[in-house]
């Protein structure tokens, strides 16, 4: 049941939703696997990769921001996500600048997370009402945030969390978002389909 999704050049991360979750590097022309790496993590909905390499994952129902060492599968850290309490965890996670990007569905919000220290920083509202996978559009410094149910992915000043776009999103039901070479990645959990389309170039 893939969710999370990351693009990156050695190929497509996914991290699986069947518990305890797994994480799978995949080739991008034919879905092989490339490299697998069991975790604790427990329905997990967001992936990325840090400049050093290492995985970050948010286990959404352990409520925590995970990093993974990317050869061996240790587990580095682990951060406590908002609300704090246990109601909502992460799901969509990006990494920009230094900081660590995700949106938690149950508070309505964007976080950037300093992964040194796991302190929240900022925060933007994500919009729709169930957000979903993230990702940083490729001609500009805007972020793009996917919402399940409406199937809509929102492009967003990352500084103020306004709305600049907006796509729709037809086929299967969006969860997991990467941008690759110019176009969308997504991942619907249920059926496990991958399907793709181009970015609006402003």
């Amino acid at each position: 049941m893939p969710n999370g999704l990351q693009a990156t050049a050695e190929g497509l991360w996914v991290i699986d939703q069947i518990d305890p979750n797994a994480i799978y590097l995949l080739a991008y022309e034919d879905g092989r696997e490339l490299q697998k790496i069991p975790t604790r993590a427990l329905h997990s909905s967001g992936i990325t990769i840090d400049p050093s390499g290492n995985i970050w994952v948010a286990s959404t129902f352990t409520y925590e921001l995970i990093c993974f060492e990317r050869g061996t599968g240790r587990e580095l850290c682990a951060y406590p996500t908002p609300p704090y309490d246990r109601s909502g965890g992460a799901h969509g996670t990006e990494w920009r600048d230094g900081k660590l990007w995700f949106n938690v569905p149950k508070t309505g919000k964007i976080f950037a997370m300093e992964p040194a220290t796991g302190q929240i920083v900022h925060s933007i509202p994500c919009h729709g009402d169930r957000a979903h996978g993230i990702a940083w559009d490729p001609y500009d410094a805007s972020l793009w945030n996917v919402d399940t149910n409406r199937r809509v992915i929102y492009k967003l000043n990352p500084y103020t969390g306004d709305i600049l776009e907006a796509v729709g999103c037809s086929g299967p039901e969006p969860h997991g978002m990467t941008i690759w070479e110019g176009n969308f990645w997504l991942a619907d959990a249920e059926s496990r389909a991958i399907f793709t389309f181009p970015v609006p170039k402003p």
